[in-house]
């Protein structure tokens, strides 16, 4: 009785494990990681960006660096939309965006601020 239960088990850690990572369209929770690449103006290109999408937050960080992009998720929704706002030189109000989208298996967007316009590709992390 022991030998039929233990190959049950079996097969279903099996199963699984062999279904892969789930599609971001379907579970997009997770950690993200991609290199942003410049459309226009200058932009944070020199180390990965990350997109970490936990319950209901958002988060994206250019280049890893300093600024952090807030968003809410809202579940069954396609769209990954994160911004921060802030105030130029001339204290006039501005925002930097991200906008997401699921891509296969991978999350891809549109970065953007006051001096850049990016697209990036991410790959769950």
């Amino acid at each position: 009785m022991r030998l039929p239960a233990f190959f049950a088990i079996s097969a279903t850690a099996l199963l699984t494990a062999c279904a892969g990572t789930p599609d971001p369209g379907h579970d997009p929770t997770g950690s993200w990681v991609g290199a942003l690449v410049t459309d226009q103006g200058t932009c944070p290109t020199e180390h990965p960006s990350t997109l970490r999408i936990r319950g209901r937050e958002i988060l994206f960080t250019p280049a890893d660096g300093s600024q952090v992009l807030h968003g809410t998720y809202t579940p069954g929704n396609q769209h990954y939309h994160a911004e921060l706002a802030m105030t130029d030189l001339d204290h006039h109000p501005t925002a930097v965006v991200f906008n997401g989208y699921p891509v296969g298996q991978a999350i891809g967007g549109i970065f953007g601020s006051p001096s850049c316009r990016a697209h990036i590709t991410m790959t769950r992390n």
